[in-house]
């Protein structure tokens, strides 16, 4: 999304402001153009609260730094391509802070259209996942508006390419893989898992891995319930 004519900056701002948002804004991206569209057309949305932008920054340690001073919940805008650093990572990093941290909610945008880097982000944390190549002022706005009550948003395009990618709901998991994903589901840690086969531990992390894997899941937790899911595990 560019952003740069100005029907659309004035379609954004005038939808900005019939959204209720007390949140601090926080703009992470190393798409500046972007950065400054959004950040303006916030600040000409709620001029009767200037401080609003938290502040517009093009690193995840910065983004971390920025926030860390505040307390009240923050809307983070991150991409995916950040300098010194990974938007998808910042994000697992924002949603891992102490519970007693004011929220932060955070709208992720993607400039790849790779289903393995879309299943990863899906798999994660963010509130709202947006795409560069479907992004547009009125599906920015749905995004908000959606994470402001409370729910998750997911791109059309994004959710169109997952679709057209999935993955087979029985995927070759060798018979060891087998059974140390029913392992995985019991609660077993690698240690575990590898007194109880026989095996080393090491060997019961590159399978716990392999699963992972091969089942386009983030960690063990992911892979135990889309085990479930797909009837892998008795």
């Amino acid at each position: 999304m560019q952003l740069r004519v100005d029907a659309e900056l004035d379609a954004l701002t005038r939808d900005l402001q019939l959204l209720s948002i007390d949140h601090k804004v926080l703009v992470c991206t190393s798409n500046r153009p972007f950065a400054l569209a959004l950040a303006t057309s916030f600040a000409l949305a709620h001029t009767r609260n200037p401080d609003q932008l938290l502040g517009i920054c093009t690193r995840p340690d910065e983004a971390l730094t920025l926030i860390a001073a505040v307390n009240q919940p923050v809307l983070a805008f991150v991409s995916e391509q950040l300098d010194d650093g990974s938007g998808l990572e910042l994000v697992r990093q924002l949603k891992d802070r102490p519970a007693v941290a004011p929220v932060v909610s955070t709208v992720l945008t993607l400039a790849s259209l790779d289903p393995v880097v879309l299943r990863r982000a899906l798999h994660g944390p963010c509130d709202a996942l947006l795409t560069q190549r479907g992004l547009h002022v009125a599906l920015l706005v749905a995004a908000l508006e959606a994470v402001i009550g409370g729910f998750r948003f997911v791109d059309p395009v994004a959710s169109f390419v997952l679709r057209e990618q999935l993955p087979d709901d029985h995927p070759q998991l060798t018979q060891r893989e087998a059974e140390v994903l029913r392992l995985v589901c019991e609660g077993l840690t690698n240690r575990e898992i590898g007194a109880q086969l026989h095996i080393a531990e090491t060997t019961a992390r590159g399978h716990v891995q392999s699963i992972i894997q091969k089942l386009h899941v983030r960690d063990r937790t992911a892979a135990a319930a889309e085990g479930v899911r797909r009837h892998l595990v008795d």
